[in-house]
């Protein structure tokens, strides 16, 4: 793979991993203001703004280190369609005994390395950023469910639970929208590739 891909590849992961950082920190935040947990314990400054940055950069590894935990892909299971492509792909590469997975990750690394548009990697980019909100918001559910079980309902807990529900579902839905796009465009660069000859 040529530095420029190399690079463009390090970019979107880097940036995933911040963003789901930050958000969780603005909905940790959310929470102590809801809450009233007490005094102001963060202070956000420009001295203090480098430090955030690692700081979201760190709970965006987390984050996505819980979702690996929680959230298993269906990696095994093909259409016939892509089959018949994975297939080609088992001749193309002059495998055999692998499974549908390993040819389909060695289509994921062909493509990734001769996709000049960059969709491979952006797709499976924003399938990893909406994966990571998606635990954010599931676990801030699950935290936001006990709160009013052990401190009773009211008005603004019950729009927060009803928001954060439907963001659940939601970045579940794109997530899911954004893998099955990954999978789709991994295999058809690759299809594109194996009829070139590159």
């Amino acid at each position: 793979m040529s530095d420029k891909l190399f690079s463009k590849f390090n970019i979107y992961d880097q940036i995933g991993y911040f963003l789901v950082g930050s958000i969780a920190i603005l909905v940790g935040l959310l929470n102590y203001q809801i809450f009233d947990f007490g005094e102001k314990i963060i202070d956000f400054s420009t001295e203090t703004f480098i430090l955030w940055i690692i700081v979201a950069y760190f709970f965006g590894h987390v984050i996505h280190s819980i979702a690996n935990v929680l959230i298993k892909e269906n990696k095994v299971v093909f259409s016939d369609s892509e089959k018949e492509i994975l297939d080609k792909a088992r001749i193309f590469f002059g495998v055999t005994k692998q499974s549908d997975n390993e040819v389909y990750l060695l289509c994921y690394m062909l493509s990734s390395a001769k996709d000049i548009t960059g969709q491979v990697q952006s797709f499976n980019a924003y399938y990893s950023l909406y994966r990571g909100w998606f635990v954010i918001f599931l676990l801030e559910m699950e935290f936001l469910a006990f709160s009013i079980f052990a401190f009773g309902l009211n008005f603004e807990r019950s729009i927060y639970f009803g928001a954060v529900s439907l963001l659940v579902f939601l970045m579940s839905n794109r997530a899911q929208r954004f893998y099955n796009y990954s999978r789709s465009k991994t295999l058809q660069t690759f299809t594109l590739l194996e009829k070139l000859k590159m």
